[in-house]
C-alpha cells in the first residue's frame, strides 16, 4: 500500500502499531520527553506556580 493521503499515513501507521509494540514505546517516549521539556521551559521562563503563569501566557497568545 502506498499512502496517498495523510489519513492513509495515519491507518498504516495504526496497523503496524497493532503488530510491532516497540513503535508504542518509541513514541511514548518522545511524548515524555516533550512534556519533560515543556515543563523545564516553563519553569525556567515563568518560575514558582508556572502552570498557573504558563496558562495565562498561553491565553494571551491565543494558543488555549
Amino acid at each position: 500500500m502506498v499512502p496517498k493521503t495523510n489519513l492513509d499515513y495515519v491507518e498504516m501507521y495504526s496497523k503496524k502499531l497493532k503488530t510491532d509494540n516497540r513503535l508504542f514505546s518509541q513514541q511514548k517516549s518522545l511524548i515524555e520527553s516533550q512534556i519533560k521539556i515543556s515543563q523545564s521551559f516553563f519553569l525556567n521562563s515563568f518560575g514558582e506556580n508556572f502552570k498557573v503563569k504558563a496558562r495565562e501566557y498561553l491565553r494571551k497568545r491565543g494558543l488555549i
